[in-house]
């Protein structure tokens, strides 16, 4: 609309001049008494012919410009410009103001879509037990991406609005990206390896894992690395490329084995009933029922040295990545052998003399 408007008052300003220069050629043809004293007193815009002044050409052209001037002033003139090129900037602003506006739009929209993306995955995700640390994962790193390729397709959109070549500007990426690419093939290794551990959710943010041989919690994760907090509370960065071995201790459920060595004068009931009494005992317990997810396997005997006798037992619990079950099992199992006088096996000691 305001286009059109712009378009019509030209119009009318051109019908208006084309006006006054018709009746300019009219008052020439009449003769030189209607033309203005000080131009037809210069002898430089005056000729004469058979004893008649007359007016050349280019004469009359330089009155039909100052009668112009004279009827429509310089400052109309630039005031008319100075119009023209605030309209021009409204434009412009308005403009990116609906950029602006689909923007944030957009925004938000890459946030209800993150959502909903990576909640449909993790309600189709196997391991339904871990589908909100999945989530946890997934979500800010796909919410990262999306933002930040929002981010430059607008800046692009912003600098051809306001007329700057973009196509230098995409080009030189391009170059730089295949540059990177060529140049950083462990970077590249450490992307895919990310993206496929990230979706196939071999792990999450929040689980203990062992990596390379160290136990520790896995506090951050990207594309490319691991926020690993090893037990004693160093924090370390592994990318996936430094990898070798990654086993999650927080999957499922864990398998607790104890192993006790006897005398060989101990009863073998015996020591079997102890194993049950103490399991029985954490499965009554408060702290303790939860952590317990099947029965008792009693193995028997394991091993028959001169020494001892190893018995050995199993149970399924809960994810238990530092074994604190089996550690409080041990304990009572222990403080039952000295009750119930079990004995231990006793160890052959060797001298030497001379």
């Amino acid at each position: 609309m305001l286009k059109l408007l712009i378009c019509i008052a030209f119009t009318c300003l051109w019908a208006f001049q084309a006006a006054d220069i018709s009746v300019a050629e009219n008052s020439s043809q009449k003769g030189l008494a209607q033309i203005s004293p000080g131009i037809t007193a210069n002898p430089d815009y005056v000729k004469t012919k058979s004893g008649h002044k007359l007016m050349p050409d280019i004469d009359i052209d330089n009155i039909m410009a100052q009668k112009l001037i004279n009827n429509y002033k310089i400052k109309d003139l630039q005031s008319l410009l100075k119009t023209e090129s605030i309209i021009s900037m409204g434009l412009l602003l308005s403009r990116l103001g609906v950029i602006l506006l689909i923007f944030t739009v957009m925004w938000k929209t890459i946030n209800r879509f993150t959502l909903r993306f990576v909640g449909s995955i993790a309600k189709n995700y196997k391991r339904r037990k871990n589908s909100q640390a999945l989530a946890k994962t997934a979500g800010p790193i796909l919410n990262s991406i999306l933002h930040w390729a929002l981010i430059c397709i607008t800046l692009l959109i912003v600098l051809a609005e306001i007329g700057v070549d973009i196509m230098p500007i995409i080009y030189s990426f391009s170059i730089l990206g295949l540059a990177i690419s060529i140049g950083s093939q462990t970077l590249v290794k450490d992307i895919i390896s990310g993206i496929l551990t990230l979706f196939e959710g071999i792990v999450s943010v929040g689980e203990v894992v062992q990596i390379n041989g160290s136990v520790g919690t896995i506090e951050g994760m990207s594309l490319r690395s691991i926020e690993f907090r090893h037990g004693n509370g160093t924090m370390q960065v592994i990318s996936f490329s430094e990898i070798s071995s990654l086993i999650n201790l927080s999957r499922d459920y864990s398998v607790c084995t104890i192993v006790l060595p006897v005398g060989h004068e101990a009863n073998v009931y015996d020591v079997e009933k102890t194993y049950k009494d103490v399991f029985n005992e954490l499965k009554t317990s408060k702290e303790w029922k939860n952590q317990i997810i099947g029965d008792i396997d009693l193995n028997g005997v394991s091993s028959i040295t001169e020494t001892a006798i190893y018995f050995k037992a199993s149970m399924r619990t809960k994810p238990d990545p530092y074994d604190l079950f089996g550690q409080e099992f041990r304990k009572r199992l222990f403080v039952q052998m000295k009750e119930r006088k079990i004995p231990a096996p006793k160890f052959a000691s060797v001298v030497i003399e001379n």
